[in-house]
C-alpha cells in the first residue's frame, strides 16, 4: 500500500478534529446530562461524558468531506450511520428499549442493502466445495449479520478503551488479510476511522478527564465496520473471503455469542444486560481495568493471528476451526463464570 498525501491528510484531519471536538463537547455533555453514571453493573467513578462516539463521528465526517471523493455509496453510508448515531445519542440520554434500537438498526441495514446495494449474497466456499449462494436469504442474513456485529461491538464497550481497541484490531486484520490492495477509497475510510479513534482512546484511557463512547459510538463503529466488511467480501470484486471476515471480528463475535448462549440457557432474553462478558469476569476476579484490556487485546490479536495462519495454510478448514474455537471459548468462559461466582 502506497501512502499518498491523501492518506496523511485524512489521518491528520481526523485526529485533530476529534481532539478539538472532545474538548468542545465535554462541558456541553455535562451541562445537558449526557453522562454515564455508575450503578450495579457499571463500576466506574463519577459521571463520565458520553461524547466519544459523537466526537469520532464528527471527526470522521470532517476528514471524509475534506479528503474523500464523494459518491452515491458514501451518501447512503452517511445516512445510515447518522441514523445509528442519532438513536444512540437518544438511548444514551433516555435509555431506549433494546428492541426499539434493533428496529432502527434494521432500518439502517435496509438503507445499506436497498440504497447502497451492499449485502451478503454468498458465503463463499467455506469447506472447499461448491459456493454457498444465499439467494432469497441474502437480505435476512445480511440484517442478522450486521445487527449482530453492531451489538457485539456495543456489548464489548464495558471497560475503558475496549470497543475502540477492538475496532483497531479489526482494521489491522482487514489490512493484513490483503483486502485493501485494490480498494484505495475504502482504505482511506478505514484510515480515517482508525485516526479518529486514537484521540478518543487517549481521552478514555490516559486522560484524567475521561469520555466514553456511549451506545452512539459503539454502534456507529460496529455499523461502519460491518458495511466495509460486507463490501470487501462480496461480489466479483471481493478482496477477502467471507470466512476471513469472521477472524477480523473474532473476539467481539465469539464473546457475544457465548454471553447470549448463557443468557438463553438461563431462561433470559439474550438482550438482557448483565456482567457475564469476559471483561466483566476479569474485573470481578480482581484484575485491574488496564490489565484486563491488555489481556483481551492479546486474545483478540491471537484469534486474528490464528485466522491469518489458517487462511494462508489451510483455508478449507477456516470456518470449521472458527466454529470449534467459538464452542471451546463458550465452554471455557462458562466454567470461568462459575468459578467467579464462587469467589
Amino acid at each position: 500500500m502506497i501512502f499518498t498525501i491523501d492518506f496523511w491528510q485524512i489521518v491528520f484531519i481526523a485526529m485533530i478534529s476529534v481532539f478539538f471536538v472532545i474538548k468542545i463537547l465535554r462541558p456541553v455533555a455535562i451541562r445537558i446530562n449526557l453522562v454515564d453514571s455508575p450503578d450495579e453493573r457499571k463500576k466506574h467513578e463519577g459521571n463520565i461524558p458520553l461524547i466519544g462516539g459523537v466526537s469520532v463521528y464528527i471527526g470522521l465526517m470532517i476528514a471524509m468531506f475534506s479528503s474523500y471523493p464523494f459518491n452515491e455509496n458514501l451518501s447512503y453510508l452517511l445516512t445510515a450511520a447518522s441514523l445509528i448515531l442519532v438513536v444512540g445519542i437518544i438511548d444514551d440520554l433516555r435509555n431506549l428499549g433494546a428492541w426499539l434500537r434493533i428496529c432502527v438498526q434494521v432500518i439502517a441495514c435496509l438503507i445499506m442493502i436497498k440504497g447502497g446495494g451492499v449485502y451478503v449474497s454468498s458465503l463463499g466456499s467455506p469447506f472447499g466445495s461448491n459456493e454457498i449462494a444465499l439467494g432469497i436469504f441474502s437480505i435476512p442474513f445480511t440484517i442478522f449479520a450486521v445487527v449482530g456485529l453492531v451489538n457485539a461491538f456495543n456489548m464489548s464497550d464495558g471497560i475503558d478503551g475496549l470497543a475502540g481497541s477492538l475496532a483497531l484490531v479489526t482494521i489491522i486484520g482487514i489490512v493484513l488479510f490483503g483486502a485493501m490492495s485494490e480498494k484505495p477509497l475504502l482504505f482511506l475510510l478505514l484510515a480515517a476511522l482508525a485516526a479518529a479513534l486514537i484521540p478518543y482512546l487517549f481521552a478514555n484511557i490516559l486522560s484524567t478527564k475521561k469520555v466514553f463512547l456511549g451506545d452512539a459510538g459503539s454502534t456507529l463503529i460496529g455499523f461502519i465496520l460491518a458495511w466495509v466488511l460486507v463490501i470487501l467480501s462480496q461480489n466479483e470484486e471481493q478482496s477477502m473471503v467471507p470466512t476471513s471476515v469472521l477472524w477480523c471480528v473474532a473476539f467481539p463475535v465469539i464473546d457475544t455469542f457465548s454471553v447470549c448462549c448463557r443468557r438463553i440457557h438461563a431462561g433470559k432474553s439474550p438482550l438482557n444486560a448483565d456482567r457475564k462478558h469476559f471483561h466483566h469476569l476479569l474485573l470481578d476476579s480482581g484484575i485491574a481495568p488496564k490489565k484486563s484490556l491488555l489481556i483481551i487485546l492479546v486474545f483478540a490479536v491471537g484469534l486474528l493471528s490464528l485466522g491469518l495462519l489458517i487462511q494462508q495454510f489451510w483455508p478449507r478448514a477456516s470456518l470449521s476451526i472458527f466454529i470449534a474455537t467459538a464452542l471451546i471459548y463458550l465452554c471455557w468462559s462458562s466454567r470461568f463464570v462459575e468459578q467467579t461466582r464462587r469467589l
